[in-house]
């Protein structure tokens, strides 16, 4: 028996053009919505992604910014004058540590919580018994540095922030040395980060009190966040949501909380910006509407495949964008159509650039431990199927702590950069450098024997000991060699030989390179 084949049944082109210009409108409608709302989408997404990213960028610099003022701090509590009793020669050396910039004054307290030293005050002036923050007595109690909230100084009746270190005598806190703070110093913090205009960042402190704005900062600093985003707070230290600011504007809102300091930077984007841009758009598409009305059948046709066609490319590209492949956006005619696809564009462009730092040290752009330990066993496992040999250096910079004690972690930070610059042009393409914490790196060169490990190691020795821009203090490198398989058939093994290499060439008297024994 013959098969059959099932025939819909056909509409006349004529006809179909007819139906066409009478359904012109819903289907055009239908389109340009889905078109415009399919744009607000994307572009709310760019926007959460953005704040997030903001928010994390400035909560890492005011971090780095604590680290810099806490690592200043223990330093001069080990000064001379406090373990002699010298408090008026400390109070000298306190006078002159002040700098410049947004560092209130230094605050010498005992265990009571009465000031002993103020160098806003002269020395031997009568010193407030009162006023010191609760908080500051951890550092008694626990032996360690302190952030406090915000809070009114007794001296200068005025919002300061307080940071405290233990000064220790005999194993026992004698004091604690203080440091304070006014809100302009987080609000220069805040500043070094450009945001778009309409854009809102603050810094609360763990009682959520707003310690830093990047806007009407002087009448806001001291209020506490909108109750909304405290509510929120209290359940999650990181997120993104929907809130109002202080001036009652509606905002696109990620926040990150600090887990050493337990401070909280927030970053809002206006609504409005996006509100605006889905009903210009949709007037567009109503534009449209009564021009297709008034043409006719032959714009119709015209509008509702160029209509169609764009909307197949761009679903094409978003489920390819959704796959995390890269995108290419054909010539697209319609306006709605170009902007859905540069926002798609934005958008994989984002996505790359959160894989790379994913894989990647944020600071000198190595890959970092999770990515090195995947090439390195791809790299292990084809060095087994041909007998090839590998190496693994472990570097530790010599000298790299007196760079952050006197030039500063920013100095510091430029230093890294130029170690990683070096390495990368001192080793081959097929050799793999990474940032593993501080000042340690870690090298994977391949298809090389014990002696030729050893040269490129000399020659990394050489190249890191040269002298570096603006760095006065003598700088060099130790690094311990391992060898795959002769030390080890695993990442674990070969790291452990590698660090007891670099060990003894550091207690070899540093500069130089160690193949690991056994």
């Amino acid at each position: 028996m013959p098969n059959r084949i099932r025939v819909r049944r056909s509409v006349s082109l004529r006809r179909a053009l007819r139906m066409l210009v009478v359904f012109s409108v819903l289907p055009t409608a239908i389109v340009g919505m889905l078109v415009a709302y399919a744009n607000y989408r994307l572009q709310r997404e760019s926007v959460e992604q953005q704040t997030v990213l903001v928010a994390r960028a400035i909560q890492s610099d005011l971090e780095r910014e604590m680290a810099a003022i806490e690592s200043a701090l223990k330093t001069l509590a080990t000064a001379p004058e406090l373990r002699s009793g010298n408090l008026q020669g400390f109070y000298l050396r306190a006078t002159q540590a002040l700098g410049s910039g947004s560092v209130l004054n230094y605050i010498l307290t005992d265990r009571d919580g009465r000031q002993v030293l103020n160098t806003l005050l002269p020395y031997g002036a009568k010193l407030p018994t009162s006023g010191t923050p609760a908080q500051l007595l951890r550092v008694f109690d626990e032996q360690t540095t302190v952030l406090t909230d915000m809070f009114t100084g007794v001296t200068t009746k005025a919002y300061i922030i307080a940071m405290g270190v233990p000064v220790v005598s005999n194993g026992k806190v004698i004091y604690s040395l203080n440091i304070g703070l006014l809100p302009e110093r987080i609000n220069s913090i805040i500043g070094r980060h450009k945001v778009q205009e309409g854009w809102l960042v603050a810094v609360l402190d763990s009682t959520r009190t707003i310690v830093g704005r990047s806007r009407e900062s002087e009448r806001f600093v001291g209020q506490k966040a909108v109750p909304e985003l405290v509510n929120m707070l209290a359940q999650r230290n990181t997120g993104f949501m929907e809130s109002v600011t202080k001036e009652n504007i509606p905002v696109f809102t990620a926040f990150s909380t600090s887990p050493l300091w337990g401070w909280t930077v927030v970053s809002g984007a206006p609504k409005a910006e996006l509100h605006k841009e889905l009903l210009m758009q949709l007037a567009q598409v109503m534009a449209g509407l009564l021009a297709a009305l008034v043409l006719g059948l032959w714009l119709a046709r015209r509008a509702s495949l160029r209509v169609l066609s764009s909307v197949d490319e761009l679903n094409e590209a978003a489920i390819a964008l959704g796959r995390g492949e890269d995108i290419t956006l054909p010539t697209l005619e319609l306006q709605e159509a170009q902007a859905v696809g540069a926002a798609m564009l934005h958008a994989a462009d984002a996505m790359r650039q959160v894989k790379f730092f994913a894989q990647h040290d944020a600071l000198t752009e190595l890959p970092n431990r999770l990515l090195f330990d995947e090439l390195a066993q791809r790299s292990m496992a084809m060095a087994l199927r041909k007998d090839n040999e590998l190496a693994l250096l472990a570097l530790d910079l010599d000298g790299f702590k007196a760079v952050n004690d006197h030039l500063g972690h920013s100095k510091g930070d430029e230093v890294l950069k130029m170690v990683a610059q070096r390495i990368a042009q001192t080793i081959r393409g097929s050799d793999v450098a990474a940032r593993i914490g501080g000042d340690e790196f870690i090298i994977l060169l391949a298809d090389v024997n014990a002696d030729a490990a050893m040269q490129s190691a000399d020659r990394l020795v050489e190249v890191l000991s040269g002298p570096y821009p603006g760095v006065h203090t003598p700088l060099g490198v130790s690094i311990g060699i391992a060898m795959f398989t002769r030390h080890g058939t695993d990442m674990k093994t070969l790291m452990l030989a590698a660090d007891r290499a670099l060990y003894a060439a550091k207690a070899a008297g540093k500069g130089r390179a160690l193949l690991a024994g056994g």
